[in-house]
């Protein structure tokens, strides 16, 4: 295959927190001709991405229970130098050692400093979502040892640079989100013209930053119950928003509290509904790929990479430029008066963001392909 990559990729997410992410990019690289070692955790959830990767051509699984929904901290710490321990001793193997996500990292970075001439770090966020200050100095550290960072949006990117200095800029890629399938192999989903929709549901973790008090607004707004649909929350709650959930059930608003399986998510995206996104702020959000993939429609808020997918998609429409009842109806007025046009426009997105076509892009050759200097580690 013309453009084919060549050499070893250790794709390590030690506590498996974007298995969904990491089944698709391995898949991507093993069929763009590359040899692919994934190193990741046992999980509670989306176990079925990890078992899913075995036994397809060129790719490699290494598990250990790193994950806190599978074991106590301490034992997850031993558990997770055992798989650094294993790319280690593989290492002349590999031509990429991809860090994911960070678990701990004084660990990281001596290891990326010993294989620094092949360490690649993906930045899924410029600071991690709990983190208030301008800087976090682990990622600014690992950053600095990493010959290539990989972003996973023009969005994170920038906020980046804007948080730790332009000096990045030149060792950095854009490898854009890809689409997210529920489960491991379901098809796309295409857009089609059906009923308008039946409610507004939100479908996501349900954590401080994501905005879902807007539902409240809604659901107190006479405006809203008189021209709106009803409401729906989907996910698990953090716990210190529990006092907000039990408001929005107070106001009527059907929330499903907890991780719904794949039985539940299919069900609920296969639904005639608008799927609303009222993040507060965010660098991505894996649940708009999935939406995409899935063939719905939705609605975001304009804050990182959700607005910006509005904009390059010519849905500016569809752009909730306030969390407020106005703002609301007005997103959701378009949707329903334009639904040929607006799923006309998410079809093209969502044949855009196939991997096959996004892991063809130049960045994506210089993040994945074999460094130019040699190994000497």
């Amino acid at each position: 295959m013309a453009g084919q990559m060549s050499g070893g990729v250790a794709v390590i997410d030690g506590a498996s927190f974007v298995l969904p992410y990491d089944h698709e990019l391995v898949r991507g690289l093993a069929g763009r001709g590359q040899a692919v070692s994934l190193f990741a955790s046992r999980t509670r959830y989306n176990q079925n991405f990890l078992d899913a990767l075995r036994g397809v051509p060129r790719v490699q699984v290494h598990e250990r229970a790193v994950s806190g929904t599978v074991a106590p901290r301490w034992r997850g710490v031993l558990a997770y130098a055992a798989l650094w321990a294993e790319v280690w001793r593989r290492r002349r193997e590999f031509d990429v050692i991809n860090l994911q996500f960070s678990v701990l990292w004084p660990l990281e970075l001596l290891l990326g400093w010993l294989l620094r001439s092949r360490f690649v770090l993906t930045v899924h966020n410029a600071v991690p979502h709990d983190h208030g200050g301008q800087q976090h100095a682990p990622t600014r550290w690992l950053a600095g040892l990493a010959r290539r960072l990989v972003f996973v949006s023009h969005a994170t990117r920038a906020d980046f640079l804007k948080r730790y200095g332009q000096h990045f800029a030149a060792r950095s890629s854009v490898v854009p989100h890809g689409l997210l399938p529920l489960a491991p192999g379901l098809p796309a989903v295409p857009y089609a013209a059906g009923a308008g929709p039946q409610a507004l549901v939100f479908w996501s973790s349900v954590r401080p930053y994501k905005g879902v008090e807007l539902f409240v607004e809604l659901a107190r707004s006479p405006m809203w119950r008189e021209r709106g649909l009803p409401l729906e929350v989907h996910g698990a709650w953090a716990p210190e928003l529990h006092g907000l959930r039990d408001e929005l059930r107070s106001l009527g608003v059907q929330v499903r509290d907890g991780f719904l399986d794949e039985a539940a998510l299919r069900e609920l995206l296969a639904r005639p509904v608008l799927f609303v996104l009222p993040y507060r702020e965010a660098s991505q959000s894996g649940a708009l790929y999935t939406l995409l993939h899935h063939g719905c429609v939705f609605v975001c808020s304009d804050v990182g990479d959700l607005g910006d997918f509005l904009r390059d998609n010519d849905l500016p429409e569809l752009l909730l430029r306030e969390r407020t009842v106005d703002a609301m109806l007005a997103c959701l007025q378009a949707a329903q008066q334009q639904p040929l046009a607006v799923n006309r426009k998410l079809q093209a997105a969502q044949h855009r963001l196939q991997w096959s076509t996004l892991l063809a892009l130049p960045d994506a050759q210089g993040a994945y392909g074999p460094a130019a200097q040699a190994h000497p580690q």
